[in-house]
């Protein structure tokens, strides 16, 4: 488990301004939220690619075909024995049917759920990061915080470049798998070379939608580009830095805070 820890200098901002020191703790409290949101999310990520799934496990594969069998059976006996081949299909339905709900009711999860974990938390990656890298350029624009804020906020974008793209494409996928981009009318996307890993496309022309290339969330963008978000400790690594900046950056009061707790 990989727990990124933070340490905010004091409890309470200091300032002579009750409700500014109010708005801007919020902010910043709402920042930290994000940042460990996105660390919970790094850790059930590499949780579920690194479980091995229940269907490829032979012992799990053997006990299946033999309570398979043992269904069908059942099935037949209730069809006053075997039906004839003008039945068949509608016998294997109704094992298929039986046996899975079976499963599902002693606690095994469809093998769609299983494949899909390792998404679903990479994409709550990205939307942690996503909403940390929003809270943080609101909290740089609000008066009276310092102006070094802008600075670290830019610094979200260097770290992670693909962030916005990969993001909208993640929000609008039913615009990209249509081959299109963003706006309110949308253009034909001019899809661009990509060479990694997973795809060889040099001329371009390849649409790629909610792919993980090992730790590495990506999609093409509305540019056409293909980008990708690394769900890692070094992403987290980034983002701690920025916090930790971020921050520092104010004078505060009273005892210094851990995060997070235990």
């Amino acid at each position: 488990m990989y727990v990124f820890e933070i340490i905010t200098p004091g409890t309470w901002l200091e300032s002579e301004d009750r409700d500014w020191a109010w708005k801007i703790g919020n902010l910043l409290q709402s920042l930290k939220s994000q940042y460990f949101e996105a660390n919970l999310a790094l850790n059930l990520f590499t949780e579920a690619r690194s479980a091995r799934p229940s269907f490829a496990d032979r012992g799990n594969w053997e006990r299946d075909a033999q309570r398979r069998s043992e269904i069908r059976q059942e099935v037949e006996q209730e069809y006053g024995g075997f039906p004839g081949h003008e039945h068949w299909d509608e016998l294997y339905f109704e094992t298929e049917v039986r046996f899975k709900r079976e499963k599902w009711s002693n606690g095994f999860q469809p093998r769609e759920f299983e494949c899909n974990l390792p998404f679903i938390y990479a994409r709550a990656f990205l939307y942690a990061i996503d909403s940390f890298d929003k809270f943080l350029g609101v909290l740089s624009k609000e008066e009276g915080v310092p102006q070094i804020l802008a600075e670290l906020h830019a610094q979200i974008g260097e770290a992670f470049p693909d962030l916005r793209g990969v993001r909208n494409t993640a929000q609008h996928l039913e615009d990209r798998s249509r081959g299109l981009g963003a706006g309110r009318n949308p253009k034909p996307l001019d899809l661009k070379p990509v060479e990694n890993n997973m795809v060889s496309a040099p001329n371009g022309g390849v649409l790629i939608l909610n792919s993980l290339n090992g730790s590495k969330y990506g999609s093409t963008m509305a540019d056409g580009h293909y980008g990708e978000v690394d769900v890692s400790p070094e992403s987290m690594e980034r983002l701690q830095k920025i916090l930790r900046q971020t921050l520092e950056v104010f004078e505060w009061h009273g005892p210094k805070q851990h995060g997070p707790s235990a």
